[in-house]
């Protein structure tokens, strides 16, 4: 993989076409971070952050090496994400959790030279809107690996048996394209077998995922998101390293995240603090949403700076609307 990005180095290089040469970079990037050079990776990607955005020369197609091709190109979706660990807020344990999942794989070579691998199967589960597609992307942008996530209208398929065979082809994929690959959705592949309401069909999915678990030695991370763990599989869960809990916030968290969507825009940590109250109960994407829309309220008036009532009428606006945010 490594030979395909520098030739396309090289041939975008050639060609003036500076938009394929800063995507190869960061595909670079991403090769190297897997590959447990680290340091290497964060000297490429700050190198392409200080290249122009813009160029005069010509431009010719970008050609995207992570993104998934042939038949995976329907049932993948991949790119870069640029979510770092900042743009999350978390409970303090599963802030660790991610802490310590991207130390370890920063620090294979290390780790591989004691006998042990690091951890790269996880499981989150929680209420919906509470952060676990997110910190999904927080890994792969933190890793420099592209977020690869499995279309599950696609992956599904009304033939027998080629369901199987498809999950099979993403993990084929997993050793050749090193990202993030998450399985949202999860309790849809691992359901409990010999659910009365089951064919055998999907006990044969089941069956199959967990061999192709056991059988993975890619280095790409897995990543599989339930908002109904009671669902799963009993068998699914010794095939993880790790497993997070995704809770809604708390107050103090409600706290930190209206700061972290609006202090940019005037909200004091006072502000943030009383306004809390009214979203006591939410999610995550909740509160989010609600001050992305007290936001909008305020670039309509044609104002630099929110108000507490922006922010207020938002909540309530919300909360009349009622609609479930989803992770």
């Amino acid at each position: 993989m490594k030979a395909d990005i520098l030739k396309l180095l090289l041939q975008s290089h050639a060609e003036g076409d500076e938009s394929s040469f800063r995507k190869a970079a960061l595909q670079l990037a991403a090769a190297e971070s897997t590959a447990g050079h680290v340091r290497v990776a964060e000297e490429i990607r700050a190198i392409v952050a200080k290249m122009p955005a813009t160029s005069t020369r010509r431009q010719g197609p970008v050609v995207d090496i992570a993104a998934p091709r042939g038949e995976l190109a329907d049932i993948l979706e991949g790119g870069h994400r640029e979510e770092r660990l900042r743009d999350i807020v978390l409970r303090p344990e599963a802030e660790e959790t991610l802490k310590r999942v991207l130390s370890e794989n920063r620090s294979r070579a290390r780790l591989e030279r004691f006998g042990v691998s690091p951890r790269r199967r996880l499981l989150f589960h929680g209420a919906p809107g509470c952060g676990k597609t997110l910190a999904a992307a927080v890994l792969a942008g933190e890793m420099s690996l592209p977020l690869m996530t499995v279309r599950f209208d696609a992956l599904f398929s009304r033939f027998l048996g080629a369901t199987a065979v498809q999950l099979r082809a993403i993990f084929a994929e997993m050793p050749r394209r090193p990202g993030v690959y998450l399985f949202d959705e999860f309790d849809s592949v691992a359901k409990a077998r010999g659910d009365s309401q089951d064919v055998g069909e999907m006990n044969r999915v089941v069956t199959a995922f967990l061999q192709l678990v056991d059988a993975d030695m890619s280095g790409s991370i897995l990543v599989a998101a339930t908002n109904h763990v009671e669902l799963l599989d009993r068998a699914v869960f010794r095939r993880f390293d790790v497993i997070v809990p995704f809770d809604r916030p708390t107050r103090e968290q409600i706290v930190e995240l209206m700061k972290l969507r609006l202090s940019t825009v005037g909200l004091t940590d006072d502000d943030a603090t009383q306004l809390a109250a009214n979203a006591i109960g939410w999610t995550f994407a909740d509160v989010a949403r609600a001050c992305d829309d007290a936001v909008r309220t305020m670039a309509l008036d044609d104002r630099e700076e929110i108000s507490e009532r922006d922010v207020v009428l938002a909540l309530e606006e919300l909360k009349r609307r009622n609609v479930p945010a989803r992770s």
